[in-house]
């Protein structure tokens, strides 16, 4: 056995722990030496195999609730075993089988003992015994604190993809870390899985305390956790990010094995948030450790891409890309450093080069990145209103679920009052992230996002009257829409859904179809002028065979589609400000009438009787479409025809008044807030 450096081994081991001279030379004796390629299962759940082993050389996995079938992915790994450490003892002891499975990380030298030497050891070596129960009871402790660890900390691995691969370009890694601290409030790690001199967060850090150890320091030192136990450090009343690497230099990376990857569970306890960043630059045996699921399977469970927008056409060439980027639920791709406007249409040209949807885009910005840089400056301190500090604020938020989206709700002239809730909404920074629009709420989120003011937009809604009232041949319609129809024409002009910087959807109902319908692409005039066409007062649109009308009977706030286009927050802006009608007794009415006959009132005009059962239906319907906002704004509004655009001015400042009482259930969601 001397070829296995057997005197060091037998120090390092703590199965021959205080063993006396004549007990370490009988176990010696009956050893035999076996070896294993990387990949082998050296034990299978529920396989006898009757031998003890410990380790020469190399290190092995435990894996976990794995099934029977050699190849199913119903496992996760709970320890890594090195050096010294020993596994299949517990099957000779209580003679059942393998509870676990056992896996080989890298190529493995074993030493062996079968079931009947092992027996015939325990009864003239009693050391034998104490150190293996001293065994046993530590390794359920460290199952057991997986288990505990394991549901705490979020783990996102982070995959930049930039054949730049410059420290500026990478800083985008800290940027992200740094908004999620600030937005959530909560702790955030940023571990870089690379050594210290290639680190980019520690050039940012404001202070020692928030850089901590390296996993490969936690490893041989297991108080230096406790260092990551200590408050995350702050800059102005601000949550900032924790700092770590893998390890202080590649030497050490590249000695470094499996079991470095144990702490990770150890450090899920202490965060709220674990971002492992990857570059091109990391180790290919950690990448592949990742792309394998061998590392810390339970702590990651979302994937984040970052793709420079210069090597869309080239990241399925990266291995690590296609692990968990698919569409699956909190996998997220973002394409950076875009040419232009980080538009809707050039999102949907990067998604069908990717062949994957893309979630959103981070305009191209390396003045800012390099000024933040030389400062060693976050992109919120430098330039809070920049077009990439609020994209990197977005996927903070992607990342933290904290994604808003937004419905506005029809209600004809009290349209006017959105105006006043995205008015107050912008004030207090309240991120608008997807938008959702009926009827007569399409006019202020769409004036919005082609750059009208609100006193722009308050004009546009006034001229609306001019131009609906336009009676024609009732055949379709009581009104024509050549009017509205050219107004929108000229408001929009040739834009489309597609040259827009937010996601926007408006909705229909297709009559052909008896279904609702999502317009999101396309021209915009065209998709408002079927938004707004209610049933007998305008004409439908016709889209080849499909007739597209109004859906304020069918999803008067359509709240549903924010979440469908991809919000976590729900906003309503709800206009009906009534409660649907109930059921009342007419004999009162009746008698009250026969004691005092009183002269007849003359009927409504056709259109106020049509509107005013439109306004019902809406306001019935609306109560069901609402149910699943988180916060719903609602202006309190005096009633007035749907056609009255001249007096609804008014309820802009209802708008406003109405986001203010909303405000303190709005920072339940965002904390932040102003």
């Amino acid at each position: 056995m001397e070829t296995f450096e057997t005197q060091n081994l037998i120090e390092q081991s703590l199965l021959f722990r205080h063993m006396q001279p004549h007990e370490t030379e009988a176990i010696l004796a009956r050893l035999q030496s076996v070896h294993y390629p990387s990949g082998t299962r050296i034990l299978e759940r529920g396989v006898w195999h009757g031998r003890l082993y410990i380790i020469v050389s190399g290190e092995v996995s435990v894996l976990l609730h794995d099934n029977d079938a050699p190849s199913t992915s119903d496992s996760y790994v709970v320890a890594h075993l090195g050096r010294g450490e020993c596994f299949g003892e517990m099957s000779l002891i209580t003679g059942e089988l393998p509870t676990a499975t056992i896996r080989a990380e890298q190529d493995v030298m074993l030493w062996s003992l079968t079931q009947m030497d092992f027996l015939a050891l325990i009864g003239t070596c009693p050391t034998l015994l104490q150190n293996i129960n001293a065994i046993l009871a530590r390794r359920l402790a460290r199952v057991n604190e997986h288990l505990l660890s394991r549901a705490t900390a979020e783990g996102i691995m982070l995959m930049l993809i930039d054949a730049e691969d410059t420290p500026v370009r990478r800083s985008l890694s800290f940027h992200i870390a740094d908004a999620l601290a600030m937005r959530t409030g909560k702790r955030v790690l940023l571990l870089e899985l690379c050594a210290r001199d290639e680190a980019i967060g520690l050039h940012f850090a404001t202070n020692a305390d928030q850089v901590r150890p390296s996993l490969l320091e936690c490893t041989r030192n297991h108080t230096s956790i406790e260092v990551h136990r200590g408050p995350t450090p702050t800059s102005d009343g601000q949550s900032v990010s924790a700092l770590a690497v893998l390890a202080d230099t590649d030497g050490e990376i590249a000695k470094a094995g499996a079991a470095i990857w144990e702490v990770l569970d150890d450090l899920a306890a202490l965060y709220d948030y674990m971002l492992l960043v990857v570059t091109q630059s990391t180790p290919p045996t950690i990448v592949q450790a990742l792309v394998d699921g061998h590392v810390a399977p339970l702590l990651l469970k979302r994937d984040i891409a970052l793709v420079a927008a210069e090597d869309v056409e080239r990241a399925a060439n990266f291995s690590f890309f296609g692990r968990g980027t698919s569409d699956s639920a909190g996998a997220g791709v973002f394409v950076t450093h875009t040419p232009g406007l980080p538009t809707v249409g050039l999102q949907d040209h990067y998604a069908a080069q990717l062949g994957r949807s893309v979630t959103r885009l981070l305009p191209a910005d390396d003045t800012l990145l390099e000024q933040c840089w030389r400062q060693g400056r976050t992109l919120y301190q430098c330039a809070p209103n920049a077009a990439l500090t609020r994209a990197v604020d977005f996927v903070a938020r992607f990342i933290a679920k904290r994604t808003v989206g937004i419905a506005f709700g029809g209600g004809g002239a009290r349209g006017f009052a959105h105006l006043g809730v995205l008015d107050g909404l912008l004030k207090h920074e309240v991120p608008l992230d997807y938008i959702a629009a009926c009827s007569s709420g399409i006019i202020t989120p769409g004036m919005y996002l082609i750059g009208k003011s609100v006193a722009e937009s308050e004009e546009i809604f006034l001229e609306i009257q001019r131009h609906i009232v336009q009676w024609r041949f009732p055949r379709t319609s009581l009104f024509s829409n050549r009017g509205l129809k050219q107004m929108l024409r000229d408001l929009c002009g040739e834009r489309r859904f597609e040259d827009l910087t937010t996601p926007f959807a408006m909705v229909a109902v297709d009559l052909t179809t008896r279904a609702g319908v999502v317009l999101d692409h396309g021209p915009l005039w065209q998709a408002g002028l079927a938004s707004v066409a209610l049933p007998g007062f305008f004409p439908p649109v016709l889209v080849g065979e499909h007739i597209l009308m109004d859906a304020g009977m069918h999803d008067p706030v359509p709240i549903r589609l924010t979440r469908r286009m991809g919000a976590d927050i729900l906003l309503a802006s709800e206009l009906g400000g009534q409660e649907p009608p109930t059921l009342e007794n007419a004999t009162p009415w009746l008698e009250e009438a026969s004691r005092r006959p009183q002269k007849a009132l003359s009927s409504p005009h056709i259109v106020d009787l049509l509107l005013r059962t439109y306004d019902l239906t809406m306001a019935t319907i609306g109560m069901h479409s609402i149910r699943e906002a988180d916060v719903v704004i609602r202006p309190k509004l005096h009633r007035i025809s749907l056609r009255q655009f001249s007096e609804g001015r008014k309820f802009v400042s209802a708008g406003r008044e109405a986001v203010e009482q909303a405000v303190p259930e709005l920072r339940k969601y965002l904390p932040w807030m102003k």
